[in-house]
């Protein structure tokens, strides 16, 4: 007789709970070794979708700090955490890198400034040196790709395939130059953040025209020759014409055409550590020239310093010749060495000898220190005038009668009558083109600010005014910011046939020419109907600035015919935007015969 033993059975079922166990955790494993380097891709995908957005910020704060801002930091998502899986071992937690990488050669030429800054800007050859800022990352599925930001171009290198984010060294007319120094190596922490701060930038363009010879511009890129050519093939005035291999990268030449005025931006930026400031290159003359001074007078000169990169070159110092060639003395406004203001400027103060007693020129020479090539110098030239000849020079002038007639005439004249003051310049002798006033006689300009209003917000933005008579240019040190709802005015001299522009500028926004930008000015004449545009965002509008102007029916201007006034835009170019108000700056300009 057979035994039933319950010990035999109870053996069976837990081999089999075993096995059955074993097979989900077979199951299990098979899964997430298949998937696995699915999901690793996945997280490094969105990884890779964060530090991008990352690397478009610090794009973008490169972008600001070459033109306008003091700079800053950016947090780029640098590393990678990799979640814990079962069974399956994910890949160690890993960080990706950032280098300064590619230090080359950057060549410009044929750039021929607009105005004084010529002397130094003049057609030649200018040569600079520029990185480009790469991240790479450390992932285990994905294949290698490379975020990197150029001198004008900022892209993802994906297994060679280029997607670009910014094109910003050819935008129309506009060209923006950004050169990188510093050193990130050994940036691979976990959660990196890159300072940009700017070295040289201004935050006015430098305006640029050559006639007949194209503009070349030669820098380093990794981006491929058809690359090149499909991000200008939009671009109405620029193209690639040569691309040369260089080493692991290359040199690309964009050409610019010849025959159009360009707004050219060029900055030297530090990335990751401090550098130091360029020194200052040239100088032009900006407040005095061919100023009358009387016998024993004074009058304030400027001149502006700027580094090689077209900089304001801050704490620039010059060597001022004293006396001058007829005896005149020259000092600094203020302390005992001429230094240059955060804008560059440089105040001198030149005082006319006394024993003048005609017409007489005067020169007055400072060197910067330091420099030696074009633009190193500046001489200002100048006109003395002794006792008895009449002038019209502003706020100076000798005493009314330094050594009286101790025996006057005991039969003088008859009273000639009152002085007829000035004589206007008559409308038909002169003429507004686009904005561009040519008088076609000798002329006396006065420029009277009658208002500015644009925020950004609640803050006030800088408004900066420039005169251009003839091949003069003007940039009182009073009208640096005109958006403080101060008046002020301002007086230059010029002769037939020579054009006069005002240009009027903010530190974010929009550069205006009155000859040029046309959508960005307008000129009011006498008659003209009253502008009918209403403030943005509450500000006045164009009509309470122009109010001591209109006519008694409230619709028409009323001007005498050797006046206009400038209404300028400044913070939109875009004509059907609420902003746009044309109250920005509001000049007016009356002309009289010299």
């Amino acid at each position: 007789m057979s035994r039933f033993i319950i010990s035999d059975r109870g053996t069976s079922e837990i081999l089999g709970l075993v096995f059955a166990f074993g097979l989900v955790v077979s199951v299990i494993a098979m899964v997430q070794l298949a998937g696995a380097p699915v999901w690793t891709a996945g997280d490094e995908a969105d990884h890779n979708e964060r530090v991008s957005n990352d690397l478009a910020s610090l794009d973008t704060e490169i972008f600001r700090a070459s033109g306008v801002d003091s700079g800053g930091r950016v947090a780029v998502d640098s590393d990678i955490t990799y979640p814990e899986r079962y069974i399956v071992v994910s890949p160690p937690d890993s960080t990706g890198t950032f280098r300064v990488d590619d230090t080359d050669s950057v060549t410009i030429t044929g750039v021929s400034a607009v105005g004084p800054e010529s002397v130094f800007w003049n057609g030649s050859d200018h040569t600079y040196t520029t990185s480009s800022i790469v991240y790479v990352p450390e992932y285990a599925e994905r294949d290698e790709s490379k975020l990197i930001i150029e001198s004008g171009v900022s892209y993802l290198n994906d297994d060679g395939n280029a997607v670009v984010n910014r094109q910003s060294l050819v935008r129309g007319t506009s060209v923006t130059l950004v050169f990188f120094e510093g050193d990130l190596d050994g940036h691979t922490t976990a959660g990196d953040t890159v300072s940009v701060s700017p070295v040289s930038v201004r935050t006015e363009s430098l305006s640029v025209y050559n006639a007949t010879d194209p503009v070349r511009i030669s820098l380093p890129t990794s981006l491929s020759q058809a690359e090149w050519n499909d991000l200008m093939a939009d671009e109405p005035h620029a193209q690639v014409v040569s691309y040369t291999p260089s080493g692991d990268h290359a040199i690309v030449t964009i050409e610019l055409d010849a025959g159009v005025r360009y707004d050219f931006r060029i900055a030297r930026l530090s990335v990751g550590e401090a550098i130091e400031p360029s020194p200052a290159a040239y100088a032009i003359p900006v407040e005095g020239e061919n100023a009358a001074v009387p016998t024993g007078g004074s009058k304030t000169l400027v001149v502006r310093a700027f580094d090689r990169y077209g900089a304001p070159a801050a704490g620039a110092t010059v060597t001022i010749q004293s006396p001058t060639p007829l005896g005149g003395t020259v000092a600094p406004t203020h302390g005992t060495t001429a230094v240059a203001d955060k804008s560059g400027r440089i105040r001198l103060s030149y005082t006319a000898p006394s024993n003048v007693t005609d017409i007489q020129s005067d020169t007055v020479t400072v060197t910067l220190d330091g420099a030696s090539g074009p633009g190193a110098t500046v001489t200002i030239p100048l006109e003395v005038r002794g006792v008895g000849e009449t002038y019209d020079i502003g706020d100076v002038g000798p005493d009314p009668d330094p050594d009286p007639d101790p025996d006057p005439d005991p039969d003088p004249d008859p009273d000639p009558g009152p002085d007829p003051g000035p004589t206007p310049v008559d409308k038909d002798d002169f003429d507004i083109d686009n904005g561009e006033v040519v008088p076609s006689v000798d002329f006396r300009g006065e420029f009277e600010l009658l208002g500015s209003a644009i925020k950004s917000g609640n803050w006030d933005v800088p408004v900066e005014v420039t005169f251009i008579v003839g091949n003069s240019t003007h940039s009182p040190s009073e009208w640096e910011n005109v958006n403080d709802g101060e008046k002020r005015s301002f007086n230059a001299t010029g002769s037939a046939d020579e054009g006069i522009h005002v240009v009027a500028a903010t530190d974010w926004y929009v550069t205006a020419n009155s000859s040029e930008d046309h959508d960005q000015v307008r000129v009011l004449r006498d008659g003209d109907p009253v502008p009918d545009i209403k403030g943005y965002n509450g500000q006045n509008d164009a009509e309470e600035f122009v109010k001591p102007y209109i006519s008694d029916d409230g619709e028409t201007m009323e001007l005498d015919d050797n006046q206009a006034i400038y209404l300028f835009e400044l913070g939109t170019r875009n004509e059907n935007s609420g902003a746009y108000d044309l109250q920005d700056a509001v000049i007016l300009v009356t002309l009289w015969e010299d």
